[in-house]
């Protein structure tokens, strides 16, 4: 008999730590990581005012770092909890399309590790205990928390399907983190770090879709319906224009954007910003990984290092110009 396809057979007892181990892989924690753009709206909040009309924080006023720091770990936990509980309902809804992926039928929910209900009630638990972190930080990031899950639950059950629309609602996390961290440190973001974002985050998902569609080749249609959509020059089309977009907007930030140096110091992280998009392109094209983007910047050393060195030196010029 043919079990390809087939979940792995639960109906054995297993040991509890491995029902929880299978679980906490569930959860994803490799994808937390994203959450780290949570802190960004910090590092470009040096010197720079907040509602009152003081400084957010600046080398001269170093008592307020601690606490702001500590509201951001807090919604950083937050968003861990609520992006890990729409995983797992993306996880319920794709299934059966997971058993067909060479690798997502390896997911525990997929696998049948995982139960359904077991899956249903970590996914409430962690999204309200998510919702009620960030009302108790700020009130009003709980409407941030409920607009990031209204469009996970609209990408689940839906929008997954809808090319370009499916794009989007993946970026708009992205977007949503960095609006979430300002509001949690009660600054006020240039628009351009939002327009960056999105750019980027686009980029990064139109990334993922291209490597989907060049990995899975003639079966991509089975693994995902919506990668039919995308074959041929189109992917690599918006891939292009997204990749400029980033650039673009990124180089502009640099020189645009008010709090910055007015010496145009930071025009020295372009080059840097420059690297790491041509070399994720390039994973793109070459890395059985290209799949998973969180996996290429933690395995792929060059691209971490650019990772890294674009925060050390945005920070020292931010510190060092202040």
């Amino acid at each position: 008999m043919d079990t390809t396809n087939k979940p792995a057979n639960t109906t054995g007892q297993r040991p509890f730590s491995v029902s929880c181990l299978a679980l906490f892989q569930a959860l994803r924690p490799q994808q937390w990581i994203k959450n780290a753009l949570i802190f960004l709206p910090f590092l470009f909040a040096v010197n720079a005012p907040v509602a009152d009309g003081s400084l957010a924080w600046s080398l001269d006023a170093l008592g307020a770092v601690p606490g702001l720091l500590r509201q951001l770990l807090l919604v950083a936990i937050a968003f861990c909890a609520m992006s890990s509980a729409t995983y797992l309902l993306n996880d319920l809804m794709d299934r059966e399309d997971d058993r067909k992926h060479p690798a997502k039928r390896s997911r525990p929910i997929a696998a049948g590790l995982v139960g359904v209900p077991a899956a249903v009630t970590a996914m409430l638990v962690l999204a309200l205990g998510g919702v009620a972190v960030m009302a108790l930080v700020n009130p009003a990031l709980a409407a941030a928390s409920f607009i990031y899950l209204g469009v996970n639950v609209a990408y689940s059950l839906g929008l997954k399907g809808v090319v370009v629309l499916d794009l989007m609602a993946v970026a708009n996390g992205y977007v949503i983190r960095i609006a979430a961290g300002a509001l949690a440190i009660d600054v006020f973001p240039s628009p351009w770090l939002f327009v960056t974002t999105g750019a980027g985050a686009l980029f990064i998902v139109l990334g993922r879709r291209y490597a989907e569609v060049r990995l899975a080749g003639d079966l991509a249609p089975e693994q995902r319906s919506v990668l039919s959509k995308y074959h041929g020059p189109f992917v690599s089309q918006l891939l292009t224009m997204s990749a400029v977009a980033a650039w673009l907007s990124y180089t502009l930030y640099t020189v645009e954007a008010p709090h910055l140096p007015d010496n145009d110091a930071m025009l020295l992280t372009v080059p840097i910003v420059t690297f790491g998009l041509f070399r994720y392109l390039y994973l793109l094209n070459s890395s059985p990984r290209a799949e998973a983007p969180e996996q290429l910047i933690i395995r792929d050393l060059p691209l971490l290092a650019s990772v890294v060195c674009w925060v050390g030196v945005s920070a020292l010029v931010l510190l060092l110009n202040g």
